[in-house]
């Protein structure tokens, strides 16, 4: 680095330079279409006898580029052995062009690539649950995995108990929070298999279309995909992360997906309990 930049002019062209090393087409695209002409290279990287600036430039943008869809890939194995090697660094690569790492934590780096994989697909978009959306929702369910794993869960919290069907009758101020490191989930493909296959380290068959709800959860330091029927889905997002009275989660179950408020207590009974072993819910008395 040059000695003679003063720290507001470093910044801006350090973040020149990363925006060259990830622009689409190469350093050289990236140098010739960016503000500052090529000379400028000097003030960021030093030359040496053998490699100008540019050349150093080049074989950093290279490593650094193979750095992110490295991370890229760990972050959505699934995907990878769904699609193959290359047509999973196509995507990767063309996300990263179009939307190069604005912070410093390559944790964020996967944060927008569904989007990306459900903007890009071929137009006009066709109905819900054709191939060509496959990529974008299982990308969304690998990411709620990898968020799931980060964010705080059921085992720092010290109220986070068992509960038992009785329990679940007869204690009329329950209330009832999803951790925050639940992540819920609607989508068009059944997926649990195409995980399960790709964890194995096989290769996934195309998964098949059909309106799937998931939970992804953490209990025990342990993340799992759970596929949840609609109104249990509907139960856990009335929940929130702030938590509600039992009565009220139940009730807006029923009336989301039209049920009697009998049918759903039923269910409540064994399916509560679990949920709450699973790291889905958390319950106490009172709010």
């Amino acid at each position: 680095m040059s000695e003679a930049v003063s720290e507001p002019d470093l910044a801006a062209l350090q973040g020149w330079m990363l925006a060259a090393c990830t622009a689409a087409g190469g350093v050289s695209e990236g140098l010739r279409s960016g503000e500052r002409d090529a000379l400028e290279v000097s003030a960021v990287v030093r030359g040496s006898r053998r490699l100008s600036p540019e050349d150093r430039l080049a074989i950093y943008a290279k490593g650094y580029l193979a750095r992110l869809l490295g991370c890229l890939r760990a972050e959505f194995p699934a995907l990878r052995a769904l699609a193959g090697d290359q047509v999973f660094d196509l995507f990767a690569q063309a996300y990263i062009w179009a939307r190069p790492p604005a912070s410093y934590s390559l944790f964020d780096l996967g944060a927008g690539f569904p989007g990306f994989l459900e903007e890009t697909r071929p137009r006009p978009v066709e109905s819900a649950g054709s191939p060509d959306a496959v990529p974008a929702a299982l990308a969304r369910l690998e990411r709620a995995r990898l968020e799931a794993r980060h964010a705080p869960g059921v085992e720092t919290d010290l109220a986070h108990r068992p509960i038992d069907p009785v329990s679940v009758m007869t204690t009329p101020d329950l209330a009832v929070r999803a951790p925050e490191s639940l992540r819920l989930l609607r989508l068009d493909f059944a997926l649990v298999e195409t995980l399960a296959v790709a964890d194995r380290g096989d290769r996934p068959a195309v998964p098949p279309p059909g309106e799937t709800y998931y939970a992804v959860a953490r209990s025990r330091y342990r993340v799992r995909v759970h596929v949840l029927a609609a109104w249990e889905h509907a139960f856990l997002q009335a929940c929130g992360t702030g938590g509600v009275s039992l009565q009220t989660a139940a009730g807006f179950a029923a009336q989301a997906c039209e049920l009697g408020s009998d049918e759903v207590w039923a269910g409540l009974l064994t399916w509560l309990p679990l949920a709450v072993d699973a790291g889905m819910a958390t319950v106490r008395q009172g709010h």
